[in-house]
């Protein structure tokens, strides 16, 4: 199958109203032209909204959006060249899959022979060739979804949207899936939009990610910019497993800005990209930053920070041990890969809990 061509989407202060309820607030955005790019929120946070307003099926009260440098916002959908494969995947139960496949080309009214042209390598793009006869009722979950998705491209839109395409799958075949689409997007190099509230997801697939809640954008970046650098502690939880630690910012006497709160104590700040202001802030990790030390050992603090700690409870998750701890009046959460035949730490056990000042991003409040 041929590469597509990628294609730039931009939204320019784009905001919009169901009603009386505002569910997007001055969107502004770039996708580059053949990215995979991911919105990632919660329920409500206007992520669907904003695949409607790309696909033009919802018209921006403010505001303008533009395809490939085209301003499209009064564009009817037939005419932007986007896919979309919904949610709820919308296949009729009456049609074969080479008829759902082939029935946007037929509304083109594409010669039948161009049609099962485009059907049979589309169906074959996705590995569903011995299935073209089958009805959606007699495919597995995963297969239902590569027919949506065969039927979005089979029209050969310079845009693809994705909405939560993965939902009713379970873990297994929801990996599987998403490493397929992800491979299919790379081939074809068709600009992708994808929204999920699985961090996951979006972090495993997306050259960038857009974090949004109450239809407000809260962080543009690449996955690992967002994980390790969040701007606030909203995107910090959106991303990943976080620790947050309330304390606060100041400037000693020499000029150095500390931190200090009651779990960690006085902690240099030595990052420049990202340092806080003076006042509220929160000290940020990731669970994977933390290690361990017995509770009456000797440990260099030059460039870690150690808490004393008491072990709440652990789980064994495969690969590694994810800890519980009392730090102080907070809960940190810990995770150390498990080793074989190594044993959990028991609840109640007392131990330092040691975390280097270059892993912890300190946000202000």
């Amino acid at each position: 199958m041929r590469a597509f061509h990628g294609v730039s989407i931009e939204a320019r202060k784009v905001s919009l109203s169901l009603g009386d309820r505002r569910v997007l607030t001055e969107i502004d955005l770039r996708i580059e032209a053949g990215d995979f790019f991911c919105l990632l929120g919660p329920s409500g946070a206007g992520k669907t909204s904003f695949l409607r307003v790309i696909a033009g099926l919802a018209t921006p009260e403010t505001g303008e959006l533009l395809i490939d440098g085209e301003r499209v916002t009064a564009r009817p959908p037939q005419k932007r060249g986007v896919g979309m494969v919904f949610q709820g995947l919308g296949l009729w139960p009456h049609m074969t899959v080479a008829e759902t496949v082939g029935y946007g080309l037929a509304r083109q009214r594409l010669p039948d022979e161009t049609i099962r042209r485009k059907v049979g390598t589309m169906l074959e793009t996705v590995g569903l060739t011995e299935f073209a006869e089958k009805y959606p009722g007699e495919l597995s979950g995963g297969q239902q979804q590569k027919v949506a998705l065969a039927r979005a491209l089979a029209v050969e839109p310079r845009v693809l949207l994705l909405d939560q395409p993965l939902s009713a799958l379970d873990l297994t075949f929801r990996t599987q899936l998403l490493g397929d689409i992800h491979a299919l997007q790379r081939e074809l190099g068709i600009t992708t939009v994808m929204v999920t509230h699985e961090p996951e997801e979006a972090l495993s697939v997306a050259d960038r990610v857009a974090v949004i809640r109450d239809g407000t954008i809260r962080q543009i970046g690449s996955p690992a910019a967002l994980y390790d650098y969040p701007a606030d502690s909203f995107v910090a939880a959106s991303v990943g497993t976080a620790n947050l630690l309330a304390g606060k910012v100041f400037e000693d006497e020499t000029g150095q800005m500390r931190f200090n709160s009651d779990a960690t104590g006085d902690v240099p700040l030595f990052e420049r990209l990202h340092r806080p202001t003076a006042g509220s802030a929160l000290a940020c990790f990731r669970p994977t930053s933390v290690r361990f030390a017995p509770y009456d050992a000797m440990t260099d603090s030059s460039d870690s920070v150690w808490m004393p700690g008491r072990i709440v409870r652990s789980e064994f998750r495969g690969g590694y041990l994810r800890y519980s701890v009392s730090v102080g009046d907070e809960t940190v959460v810990c995770d150390l890969p498990h080793r074989k035949a190594t044993l959990a730490l028991p609840a109640g056990s007392e131990i330092l809990v040691g975390v280097e000042t270059s892993q912890i991003r300190f946000i202000n409040v």
